[in-house]
């Protein structure tokens, strides 16, 4: 967000003015949370152990690997940041700690660039200052803030992996009877003390040494906490830096190591000189981002934009917010321009942040929200009801997704108390990428941007569903055009810094939401015994107002995993178990909203 100054110093700058300050957020790194109120005793977390984890077949060579130009655009959001909670097996497995750092190992082998470090271009002239990363780049890859991966030398700090134990049981963590019992549920905060604790590199400021042999200084991009409980159980947690990894990434990498484990498990291979001589099944994520830069139109290697595409990439459904405009109300470390740029006359890039729109200092309250099947079967029918009709066929068929937050949109609106103005308020949607480019499911990076879907206040607050649905719908669908992409890809290219632009907010006007809807994020089973999956999943969201987190629900019955597939010849979606969604909002709109008679629809 503020390429001039290291987190820390901007940590050093909110601290002045927030007592409160703690270093969390999901979409972007704002490094302060709002003033929250007071969250109840978290459990006690205590560390037995910390070890950099390596691939067992390392790069024999030194890798470097330009991100994206979308990979670079979230170098200042927060860390991907997922919690998995585990009961105790049936059939315990002896070593599980080593067991499980060794199939990590295994694992690694496959996602070497975890383990190395990310570079940045800092200057405005000539990039890439190494003449052999510069004779790697491609001319777009060395202008200011441009990310590139460096991986495969001694010098990778690896993944940090910590041991941690917990005298609780997964029951008092986690309630088994949560969805049926506290539809509304307070306690997902205090999970966030099994998340590590380790720094994450940012992937802006300055690389370690080359030099540094003693990797422990280097922050990595990856860190992993395994936490064993007293019950027998386990919580697993990950956080990684944003560029190199988006949740739908994160998860695709979990997956991959409870595969390993599941597989070596039933192998029988248990050491790690076993691992090597039989290292089973390869994971084959793709780490190739130039797919994704080779989509943008025209020729983003010139000198020079093209004047007939960037038109069309300002017609996209999309926020410009300018991180470098200046504002009376905007907090003093808003509107830090780079260094590189300090002494340029810079014009305009896009809107002026509404900072008054955004009370940062009153305090936020959070929960989860559980919907169940036929709460979510009633809204969509409800938001859906014109479907069919033929005088709307020709509609973009609405998804049972739409209708959850058109309903979740609309009770926000009426609690932040809005019913009445005919101003436009925003949901300001994250869009990941993958389908709408056409790549690969197991495409590895932050394909991601943020599409603004836009109704005036009153209508939305109305809870009329099919007309807030099928706005949701028709922006998805504009944001989701190809060409309007390539354009998009091709404009972000020539941004004086990928960082620059905002393409959402916070405060009573916005929300900001993220979406890990079909994610697979309970499609995890490390093979530990029957009955040994994911009991819960969960994503670290910031307490800021407006932020929203829509995810499947745990499984209710046997059946694990998250993603749609064949259960005795019924095709099984992500919602057959209910959605939970996770809400951040002033404390004050939070009384009114779950108060709210249209909050928990009541259906048979």
């Amino acid at each position: 967000m503020i390429a001039s100054l290291s987190c820390q110093n901007v940590q050093t700058l909110i601290s002045q003015y927030f007592p409160d300050f703690h270093s969390s957020s999901i979409f972007l790194d704002l490094n302060f949370k709002s003033i929250t109120m007071p969250p109840p005793t978290p459990f006690e977390v205590a560390v037995t152990g910390t070890q950099r984890v390596q691939p067992f077949t390392p790069p024999r060579t030194k890798q470097i690997t330009p991100l994206s130009l979308l990979d670079a655009t979230t170098a200042n959001f927060a860390l991907t940041n997922a919690i998995w909670l585990f009961p105790s097996s049936s059939s315990p497995v002896s070593g599980l700690v080593d067991h499980l750092a060794q199939s990590l190992r295994q694992t690694l082998n496959a996602y070497p660039h975890f383990c190395g470090q990310c570079h940045s271009i800092a200057s405005l002239d000539g990039g890439a200052t190494d003449p052999e990363t510069k004779a790697i780049l491609p001319p777009h890859a060395q202008r200011f803030g441009r990310i590139y991966a460096h991986y495969g030398t001694t010098a990778d700090p690896g993944v940090e992996f910590t041991v941690a134990t917990c005298a609780s049981t997964l029951d008092e963590i986690y309630p088994s009877t949560r969805t049926k019992t506290k539809p509304v549920w307070h306690g997902a905060e205090l999970l966030k003390a099994f998340s590590p604790t380790s720094a994450i590199a940012n992937t802006l400021d300055p690389p370690s040494p080359a030099d540094d042999r003693d990797i422990t200084k280097i922050q990595p991009l990856l860190a992993i906490q395994l936490t064993e409980l007293a019950c027998g159980g386990f919580i697993l947690a990950a956080k990684a830096a944003h560029p190199i990894a988006d949740i739908a990434s994160l998860a695709h990498f979990v997956k991959n190591w409870a595969f390993i484990s599941r597989s070596t498990l039933l192998a029988g291979c248990q050491t790690s000189h076993e691992l090597q001589q039989d290292p089973g099944p390869v994971p084959e994520p793709v780490f190739d981002p130039s797919l994704l830069d080779n989509l943008a139109a025209g020729d983003i290697n010139s000198p020079l934009p093209d004047s007939d595409i960037l038109p069309r990439a300002k017609e996209m459904p999309f926020h410009r917010y300018d991180w470098w405009a200046a504002s009376k109300n905007a907090p003093s470390w808003a509107t830090a321009v780079p260094s590189a740029f300090q002494n340029q006359a810079l014009e305009p890039a896009g809107d002026v942040m509404p900072w008054d729109e955004w009370d940062m200092k009153a305090p936020v309250a959070s929960c989860i929200i559980h919907l169940t099947h036929s709460q979510i079967e009633y809204l969509y029918q409800k938001a859906a009801g014109g479907e069919g009709e033929e005088e709307k066929g020709a509609s973009p068929r609405l998804s049972k997704h739409d209708a959850v937050l058109a309903h979740i949109w609309s009770c926000i609106v009426r609690a932040r108390q809005l019913s009445s103005s005919t101003e436009p308020v925003h949901c300001d949607l994250v869009l990941g990428l993958r389908p709408a480019l056409h790549l690969p499911e197991s495409f590895i990076g932050s394909p991601t941007l943020m599409m603004k879907i836009e109704l005036p206040a009153s209508k939305i607050a109305d809870g009329d569903l099919e007309l807030v649905g099928r706005r949701i719908r028709e922006t998805i669908t504009a944001a989701s055009s190809k060409p309007g992409l390539r354009a998009h890809l091709h404009g972000v290219a020539y941004e004086k810094s990928p960082q620059r632009i905002w393409q959402g907010f916070l405060g009573r006007k916005h929300i900001m939401v993220t979406t890990w809807a079909r994610a697979g994020i309970y499609a995890v089973d490390f093979g530990l015994g029957a009955g040994s999956e994911a009991k819960y999943a969960d994503g670290v969201v910031p307490p800021m107002d407006g932020c929203v987190l829509i995810k499947e629900a745990p499984p209710l019955g046997t059946e694990a995993g998250s993603e749609e597939r064949e259960v005795g010849g019924r095709r099984v979606g992500w919602t057959d178990n209910g959605v939970d969604v996770s809400v951040h909002l002033r404390a004050e709109d939070m009384e009114r909203l779950v108060k709210d008679p249209l909050f928990l629809p009541e259906c048979t």
